[in-house]
């Protein structure tokens, strides 16, 4: 069950993240946001089309009823992002949000989403402190930027959080 906090999460800085964004990557048409959890549910934009995946049934439900009573333009569905040979199914994008996923996904995983989701962007984020609060012990991804290479357009960062933005 997930707690009002994780609603909340980036209620801080969401509306200067997006701005930010999109004033790299220029306003989008459609967006899709895998492992989104909740994050739906915290978006200020109508106009845009949103995809929105997770594996957590639940979150999906919460997503999809949202979506409906706010006419939201958009989809809810269930995606595992370990499943790689899916990857190529997902429709075209403008932008790929990956919020506090990458974590949990090994090496081989990342690198084949990277190259096989089709969109200009990838909005990837990481935290930078533990859920109470700490710093923790390594902030900076090293592995992800070197993954990355020179792809990165952009990182935004907020005292929980930094967001890489990459051009495909």
């Amino acid at each position: 069950m997930f707690k009002k906090e994780a609603i909340k999460e980036r209620k801080e800085f969401n509306n200067e993240l997006y701005n930010k964004i999109f004033k790299i990557t220029k306003k989008p048409g459609i967006i899709l946001d895998l492992g989104c959890g909740l994050n739906p549910l915290s978006f200020p934009y109508k106009d845009i089309a949103y995809l929105a995946s997770d594996i957590d049934v639940e979150a999906m439900r919460k997503v999809k009823k949202h979506f409906k009573k706010n006419k939201i333009r958009g989809e809810v569905f269930y995606f595992d992002l370990n499943n790689t040979k899916e990857l190529k199914k997902i429709k075209k994008v403008d932008i790929a949000l990956m919020f506090k996923v990458l974590d949990d996904l090994d090496k081989k995983t990342i690198k084949e989403a990277l190259n096989n989701i089709k969109t200009k962007y990838f909005v990837v984020s990481f935290a930078t402190r533990t859920i109470s609060g700490k710093r923790m012990n390594s902030p900076k991804r090293t592995w992800f930027e070197k993954l990355i290479k020179s792809k990165i357009c952009n990182k935004i960062r907020y005292f929980n959080e930094v967001f890489y933005v990459i051009k495909k």
